[in-house]
C-alpha cells in the first residue's frame, strides 16, 4: 500500500531520537573511558562498536539519510537562494548561539578570552559558515569549538548539492542510482588512494550517497513497491550485522549503508504500529523540535562536566549521576538554544518584511 509522502512520518523522528542516544552514548563513553579513564564502561563500548558495526556511525548516518528524505518529502523544487537561505538559516543560527555559549564558558573557566592562538584571523569565515570543525577534522587549523562536529560541516555540504541532486533524480532516478552507486563503490574500495585525513565515514563525499539514498527510498514509486514482507529480510540483516562476531570482508561504509537501508525500511513499514500511539508522536515531535539543539551542545556539555570534575575515577552510581546531569543539562540548552533560535527566526521576518 502506497502511503503518502505529504504527511508527517513519525518514524523519521523515533529514529532522530534513538540515534541521538546513540552518539551521546557514544561520546559519553569516549570521553568518561577512552579518553579519560574515569569510569570502566567497558560494556557499553562493546554495545556500540561492534565487529561490522559502528552505532556511532549508524546513528550520523541516519541523520545524513532522513535529512535526505525530510528534505525531499516536500516533493517540489524550489528556488536556489530562497531553498539556501532557508536551510542555512536553520543551521547556522543555532550554532552561532551554541558557539557563543561555550565561548563564554571557555573564557569563564580559562579566565582569558585568548583561548586561540596562532590561526589566521580570516579562517574565521570558516566559522560563520559552519564548517570549521569539518574541516579541522581535515587537518585545517580553524576556530572551532568543536560545535556540530564533523556532521555539521558535512550536512551543509550535503544541502550545497541537494538541489542539483533532487532535479536529477527527478530527471532519471534509474541514471541517478547508478552513477551514485558506482561513485560510492569507487570511493569506499579506493578511498586510501586518495590521501584524506578525514576517516572516511565523515567524509562527505561519502555521506552524500547515504544523503541520495534517502531521497530515493522516499521517491513515491519507491514506497510503493516497499512491501511488509520485506521485514523478513531487513531485520535479519540487522541482527546479523550486530551480533557476528567475524569479521565481513566489506569496506565499513559499504556495510553501514547495508544496515542503514534496513533500518530505514524497517522503521517506515513499521510507520502505522508507531503513530498509532498518540504519547509517542507527542514525545517524538517535541524531541525532533531540539534534535539539532540537542546535537550542538551535546558534546561541550560532557567535554565540561568531566573537565570540573577534573576527570577523577568514579564509582558506578556517580557515575550514572553524571550521566543523567550531563543529558539534563543538554536538553536544558537544547531548549534554550531553540527559544533564543525562534527568536531570532521572529525578529528576521520581521526585518524582511519591513
Amino acid at each position: 500500500m502506497e502511503k503518502s509522502t505529504k504527511k508527517r512520518i513519525y518514524c523519521f523522528d523515533l529514529l532522530k531520537i534513538i540515534s541521538i542516544l546513540i552518539v551521546f552514548m557514544h561520546h559519553i563513553m569516549m570521553d568518561l573511558y577512552i579518553v579519560h579513564p574515569m569510569h570502566n564502561l567497558k560494556i557499553l563500548d562493546t554495545l556500540i562498536l561492534r565487529p561490522n558495526m559502528n552505532l556511532g556511525m549508524i546513528a550520523c548516518g541516519l541523520f545524513v539519510m532522513i535529512s535526505g528524505a525530510t528534505l525531499a518529502l516536500k516533493g517540489r523544487e524550489e528556488e536556489l537562494i530562497s531553498f539556501y537561505k532557508k536551510r542555512f538559516i536553520r543551521v547556522l543560527i543555532p550554532f552561532y548561539i551554541a558557539y557563543i555559549m561555550y565561548f563564554l564558558i571557555k573564557v569563564i573557566t580559562f579566565k582569558t578570552i585568548f583561548i586561540f592562538g596562532g590561526i589566521p584571523k580570516w579562517r574565521f569565515i570558516f566559522t560563520v559558515l559552519g564548517i570549521d570543525e569539518y574541516l579541522a577534522a581535515n587537518g585545517v587549523r580553524t576556530f572551532s569549538l568543536g560545535i556540530g562536529e564533523w556532521f555539521l560541516g558535512c550536512i551543509l555540504f550535503c544541502y550545497l548539492v541537494y538541489p542539483f541532486l533532487y532535479k536529477a533524480h527527478r530527471k532519471n532516478k534509474y541514471l541517478t542510482f547508478i552513477v551514485m552507486t558506482i561513485w560510492f563503490l569507487f570511493i569506499n574500495y579506493n578511498y586510501g588512494r586518495f590521501n584524506f585525513v578525514i576517516p572516511s565515514h565523515m567524509n562527505f563525499f561519502c555521506q552524500i550517497y547515504n544523503f541520495y539514498l534517502g531521497i530515493l527510498l522516499i521517491d513515491k514509486d519507491t514506497l510503493s513497491k516497499l512491501k511488509k514482507w520485506l521485514l523478513v529480510v531487513t531485520i535479519p540483516v540487522i541482527l546479523f550485522f550486530y551480533f557476528y562476531k567475524g569479521l565481513i570482508l566489506l569496506p565499513d561504509n559499504l556495510k553501514t549503508t547495508i544496515v542503514l537501508v534496513s533500518i530505514f525500511i524497517t522503521f517506515y513499514e513499521l510507520e502505522g504500529f508507531i503513530s498509532s500511539f498518540e504519547w509517542l508522536k507527542t514525545f517524538t515531535v517535541f524531541f525532533n523540535k531540539i534534535s539539532l539543539e540537542i546535537y550542538l551542545v551535546h558534546h561541550f556539555v560532557i567535554y565540561q562536566v568531566d573537565y570540573m570534575l577534573g576527570y577523577r575515577r568514579l564509582g558506578g552510581i556517580a557515575t550514572l549521576l553524571v550521566i543523567i546531569f550531563e543529558l539534563v543539562m543538554t536538553i536544558v540548552l537544547a531548549i534554550i538554544t531553540e527559544k533564543l533560535s525562534s527568536k531570532a527566526y521572529a525578529l528576521m521576518d520581521k526585518s524582511n518584511k519591513k
